[in-house]
């Protein structure tokens, strides 16, 4: 089943962000280490770490210059929930989160202005 984006949020406990232009989840990374040896034919051999990376999030954004986008970058980490509306029930997938960039703001010519901010991902995912 595809899903579309139209209706999709990210929430944070502070209720940081308000209209969501577009948002990309960069993926998790899962460390891994070594296991070749001497006695080893063919390809190097690995295994899985038991830790992974939950990824960063980044988030482009109708920005509001009427709040301080520096206050987000000093916050402490909070749940971030993203909710896919589209999806048959609705599905979430959240993780603790912090502001790893002050938003880059674009000031376009007779255009809406937007910001774009990174939000680094602690702990583990949780999908529900």
């Amino acid at each position: 089943m595809a899903t579309i984006g139209t209706g999709t949020t990210i929430t944070f406990q502070s209720g940081l962000f308000a209209e969501i232009i577009e948002l990309e989840w960069s993926g998790g990374d899962r460390s891994f280490y070594e296991t070749t040896h001497f006695g080893t034919t063919g390809g190097m051999t690995y295994s899985p770490g038991s830790l992974y990376d939950a990824g960063e999030i980044s988030v482009r954004y109708a920005f509001d210059p009427e709040i301080d986008p520096t206050t987000a970058i000093t916050a402490a980490a909070e749940t971030v929930t993203i909710t896919f509306a589209d999806a048959a029930p609705a599905s979430t997938m959240a993780a603790s989160g912090f502001m790893r960039t002050v938003p880059t703001i674009t000031v376009p010519l007779e255009d809406r202005v937007t910001a774009q901010a990174t939000i680094k991902l602690s702990g583990s995912i949780t999908h529900g």
